[in-house]
């Protein structure tokens, strides 16, 4: 299965979500999951910014090679599952492929949040980063709770 996580700028949430959920998958040796993130308005090739590392550190978690990724049609397409982070997101999402729409869905929809956005921490402190992976952090941990429930043999 392909997950893909979509932000803005691909520096921020998605890069934070793919490296924890990337952990959670090693720690079980889940290799039916491939995980992976974008971003709308991506540059391509910038590194995840200093407070998402830092705050990926603190759940041993290296940040530290990760390059942003603009996010393509040939992306969506082998996406099996897209979580954004907001509604926006995936309205743009279904802009640019509509069928996708079927397929994409708000990350705190997983906690229980429906309609509900993660705001963005970019140019935040790094508690706000903090504050911004934690309230994720749940959410993840149920989306994976739940492939591990669908997939289990």
């Amino acid at each position: 299965m392909n997950l893909l996580f979509v932000c803005t700028g691909n520096t921020c949430r998605s890069p934070m979500c793919e490296g924890y959920l990337k952990s959670l998958c090693a720690k079980t040796d889940r290799t039916e999951l491939s995980v992976s993130s974008a971003g709308l308005f991506a540059g391509g090739g910038q590194p995840a910014s200093a407070n998402a590392v830092q705050t990926m550190k603190e759940y041993g978690i290296d940040l530290s090679g990760f390059r942003n990724r603009q996010l393509t049609k040939q992306m969506i397409a082998d996406a099996d599952l897209i979580v954004v982070m907001t509604r926006s997101h995936r309205i743009r999402i279904g802009g640019i492929e509509p069928q996708a729409l079927k397929k994409t869905h708000l990350l705190l929809e997983y906690a229980d949040r429906p309609g509900a956005d993660v705001a963005d921490p970019f140019g935040g402190s790094a508690e706000v980063y903090g504050s911004c992976f934690s309230e994720m952090k749940g959410a993840l941990d149920n989306l994976f709770l739940d492939f591990i429930r669908e997939h289990s043999t």
